[in-house]
């Protein structure tokens, strides 16, 4: 069995380092693939704590038998909180999971219902917040309308009369304003706010997304009507470090 789990273990480093170097060299391949490098980067994870696990039991057993203990007790107090959260708010609730940010541009993924809707893109974590230049705090945020009539506000319904009439704003973001869900290409676009697209490009120069009017166009009309008919819709934002809850 020892064997068998170092064979194994042996075989994902060799599968993540390989990875690595064609990402170094063809990043346009990995674009192409990249939920099964997340499933690969979660196995990773969970093979490494599993390591660091086994080596806790054998330096120090009685230790390790509290700490799973008190562990055990937090992870189902925490799993309990998430399921009260979940079960008392009746509306439609959208995931956003960051899991990669080169210095300029955040690319996550949005899920309705724990199912990938589309690519989203944000600008850079910054630790003190530079105006038009940085992404939004982790968090959980209500999606209303904003309902005045500002200059972007009349851009976008001259752009797409047929559809658009009032912004998709997150409510109450900490250290920032006019926070919306719109379409765009690059991280120049967002200025904050969060853009969605089908189709996603990283590259060695810049990270950027195509058919993002029809993509956002579709989640428009989702949630709009979401919002006309009264259902409450909100979006959780998690940092990169979500994948940690993979083990």
């Amino acid at each position: 069995m020892k064997i068998t789990n170092r064979f194994l273990l042996l075989v994902l480093i060799a599968g993540a380092t390989f990875l690595l170097i064609l990402f170094a060299v063809r990043p346009d391949l990995i674009s192409n693939i990249w939920l099964w490098f997340v499933g690969l980067a979660g196995v990773i994870v969970k093979t490494f704590q599993w390591l660091a696990d086994y080596f806790k039991k054998l330096l120090n057993p009685a230790q390790e038998n509290k700490s799973a203990t008190a562990g055990s007790s937090a992870k189902a107090t925490k799993l309990q909180e998430t399921v009260t959260e979940e079960n008392t708010f009746e509306g439609l609730t959208l995931y956003l999971l960051r899991y990669y940010d080169d210095g300029e541009t955040t690319v996550g993924l949005l899920l309705t219902g724990h199912k990938f809707y589309c690519y989203t893109l944000e600008d850079t974590f910054h630790q003190e917040k530079i105006a038009g230049e940085t992404r939004i705090p982790a968090g959980t945020y209500a999606i209303r309308f904003r309902k005045e009539e500002t200059p972007f506000t009349k851009t976008m319904r001259q752009r797409y009369p047929e559809w658009f009439t009032w912004h998709l704003q997150l409510q109450n973001v900490p250290g920032f304003s006019s926070i919306y869900i719109h379409n765009g290409g690059d991280h120049a676009d967002t200025e904050g706010c969060i853009l969605v697209s089908d189709r996603l490009t990283i590259g060695r120069g810049n990270t950027t997304l195509t058919h993002s009017r029809e993509t956002f166009k579709r989640l428009y009309g989702w949630l709009s009507e979401k919002l006309y008919n009264n259902i409450p819709v909100r979006i959780v934002v998690k940092d990169e470090n979500w994948m940690n809850n993979l083990k």
